[in-house]
């Protein structure tokens, strides 16, 4: 990744959010090259704690949702809903319920229920493919969406206090359809956010070493990669699938 570091976004530390900026290996080779060359003001040493199996998820997955929350306001002692438990969303309960927030998880299975429950969240709503949650009993703060699909939006602000904060780094192909009222009433806020800068990348990845915080990952050989490449297109990784070189 690089950019150009002398935008205003660059220069106040959100080198993510700058027009310049470039992902890693997204125009030019190396993805499953042994070597790279990369910005080294963009590489990121890596915790002793942090094994290397897990490490390239955190620097995506993880930098994704621990950017989202802690710029739609995530200190602690909150009220946090996460919707969704997948790749992202077990990431955030572990980031949200390990810097003493009470979690909230918004999933579509009983078994993704008590997965929740075992990552660290205190609440657990199960709500049906297709369906809208039930009435809110208790005001959240924060509500991250990580899954990619459209929701019933109106239902899920109604979990929101006042100034809460809805935040979406899930994309659904539709558009948003988010009603006005429901937010003028509470002063409830939209968001989305893309990864994180590089202050919050180091920050991230010491509160992952802190807490031992780690994504699911499952391990292939390089020769594998293709067997790798076919089990994410057909949605059987649980939750990142990570190729090794011996």
């Amino acid at each position: 990744m690089s950019s150009c570091l002398q935008c205003s976004d660059c220069l106040k530390g959100n080198e993510n959010l700058c027009d310049q900026s470039q992902a890693l290996i997204v125009k030019g080779y190396g993805g499953f090259a042994d070597y790279l060359t990369i910005d080294s003001r963009f590489a990121f040493p890596i915790p002793p704690g942090i094994d290397t199996e897990v490490a390239a998820p955190l620097l995506c997955g993880g930098i994704t949702v621990y950017s989202a929350l802690r710029y739609a306001g995530m200190t602690c002692g909150q009220e946090i809903g996460i919707i969704g438990i997948g790749g992202l969303g077990h990431l955030a309960v572990q980031f949200a319920s390990h810097l003493g927030n009470s979690v909230t998880v918004f999933t579509t299975s009983d078994d993704k229920a008590q997965f929740a429950t075992q990552l660290g969240a205190r609440h657990v709503v199960v709500v049906p493919p297709g369906a809208s949650p039930p009435a809110a009993k208790q005001k959240l703060n924060i509500i991250l969406s990580t899954v990619p699909i459209a929701l019933d939006w109106e239902a899920y602000l109604q979990y929101l206090d006042s100034d809460g904060t809805l935040s979406l780094v899930g994309v659904p192909s539709e558009p948003l359809n988010i009603p006005l009222f429901p937010l003028l009433i509470k002063r409830r806020l939209v968001m989305a956010s893309p990864i994180g800068g590089r202050g919050m990348m180091m920050e991230m990845l010491s509160i992952a070493d802190r807490f031992g915080i780690k994504p699911i990952v499952e391990t292939f050989p390089l020769p594998q990669a293709n067997e790798a490449m076919q089990k994410v297109r057909d949605n059987k990784v649980r939750y990142r699938a990570v190729l090794t070189v011996s």
